[in-house]
């Protein structure tokens, strides 16, 4: 009996780590909306924005993930994307080949990339920050002349491309697609085998019979595809797009740290993937509030939303640096102890 009792609150305590952050964002953000006398969600343009920010936002953290996980912090990400999208774009609008053409483009001319990068990154031994910082001047270059000297990338009066990025359907395909993907690559593969044991030591799996740099341009060219893909949404979203350069591309990877942040909660309870489409779930909720919030106020700008952003992110690191004692606060586990 007392055996039955200690294994209860496992599932229990797994499914609530798993949900709480998701749960928590939605309650907070409902709540702020309805303080403001409006709602989070009023009607279905709001939820189509909500997924296809989903479906980026998702994207984006899968590409940028693969290779921060495993130490690789790699800055040409936002240039990746970028460059992916222009060219996924002016391909296939300039043929008439449609968003679904213009997305399949874009995700393996970014793969390509992702792949160059990788190639480099294994010949050159360099760090894989400078890798980054190089491929995004030369990516970025591209792409100026590709647009001619950065003008707007558009589709003028064609709107398909927008509601193909507000397209319920379209988004929960891509999006589980992606996922599927992920799942299968680094769960269920070799290379995903390899992947975790490098992640873990990687001197160990190298002397076990790793292959860690063919491991590493495999990881730049799929990152290097959902970037593209996650370039592909973002233009069809804006229905264009106007490309800049001077290494202004690295900020546009900073949109996914707060889902990957709130994912290395969710991932105690759930696989990495999964952690992560959860994470993002939080973030979009958070996203939708402070859209939502910016029309009813008019003191509410993107300043303001940025520096909200960037306290919650702070404070949730905090958190998980000091996840034990916090808990002991809250639970009053030391006060329990100490009378004991």
């Amino acid at each position: 009996m007392t055996a039955a009792r200690t294994r209860r609150p496992f599932p229990i305590r797994r499914c609530v780590g798993v949900v709480i952050i998701p749960l928590l964002c939605w309650a907070v953000m409902a709540l702020a909306c309805r303080l403001a006398g409006i709602r989070l969600f009023s009607g279905l343009s709001t939820w189509q924005l909500w997924l296809r920010g989903l479906t980026y936002v998702l994207l984006l953290s899968f590409g940028v993930s693969i290779n921060m996980h495993t130490g690789r912090f790699d800055f040409s990400a936002g240039a990746v994307m970028l460059f992916g999208g222009v060219v996924g774009a002016m391909l296939a609008y300039g043929r008439g080949w449609g968003p679904w053409a213009m997305l399949v483009i874009s995700l393996v001319v970014g793969a390509a990339a992702g792949c160059v990068t990788g190639v480099l990154y294994v010949l050159l031994r360099l760090p894989p920050m400078i890798i980054g910082l190089g491929m995004t001047l030369l990516l970025e270059g591209v792409v100026a002349i590709l647009t001619d000297g950065c003008k707007p990338v558009g589709f003028g009066t064609n709107a398909d491309y927008y509601r193909f990025s507000v397209n319920m359907p379209a988004m929960l395909v891509i999006g589980g697609l992606a996922l599927l993907v992920m799942t299968v690559l680094f769960h269920y593969t070799r290379f995903g085998y390899d992947y975790r044991a490098l992640q873990t030591g990687q001197r160990i799996a190298v002397n076990a019979g790793v292959d860690e740099r063919t491991n590493a341009v495999i990881c730049y060219t799929v990152a290097g595809a959902m970037l593209g893909a996650a370039g592909a949404l973002s233009i069809c979203g804006t229905n264009g797009v106007t490309p800049t350069i001077n290494f202004s591309t690295i900020a546009s990877m900073f949109a996914c740290f707060l889902p990957l942040f709130f994912s290395g909660f969710i991932g105690k309870y759930v696989n990495k993937q999964a952690a992560i489409l959860l994470g993002c779930v939080g973030y979009e909720f958070i996203q939708i509030g402070f859209g939502q919030l910016s029309f009813s106020i008019a003191s509410f700008t993107a300043d303001v939303y940025k520096v909200i952003e960037a306290v919650i992110l702070v404070a949730f690191l905090i958190y998980l640096n000091n996840e034990g004692f916090i808990q002991d606060i809250v639970t009053f586990r030391r006060f329990r102890k100490r009378t004991t």
